[in-house]
């Protein structure tokens, strides 16, 4: 059987309201802006002093970043 290739935003579309409502709301949860605590505390998690933290938090905030993705490994 051959399935139509359909975009993801044809596949949410048909799906029931209460999932795509969900879906946005994870999106939206995923995609909020970062506060510099928390940037500092990803940072010192990945291996960065408080230090090296904070100065880079503060050189980000110079920045026009638009969204930062995680890596893999």
């Amino acid at each position: 059987m051959n399935r139509p290739n359909l975009s993801i935003g044809d596949r949410l579309q048909a799906e029931p309201y209460q999932v795509r409502r969900r879906v946005l709301e994870l999106l939206d949860e995923m995609s909020a802006p970062m506060h510099p605590r928390e940037i500092e505390h990803a940072l010192t998690r990945s291996g960065y002093t408080r230090s090296e933290a904070r100065r880079l938090v503060k050189v980000l905030k110079t920045l026009p970043i638009i969204a930062i993705g995680a890596g893999t490994p």
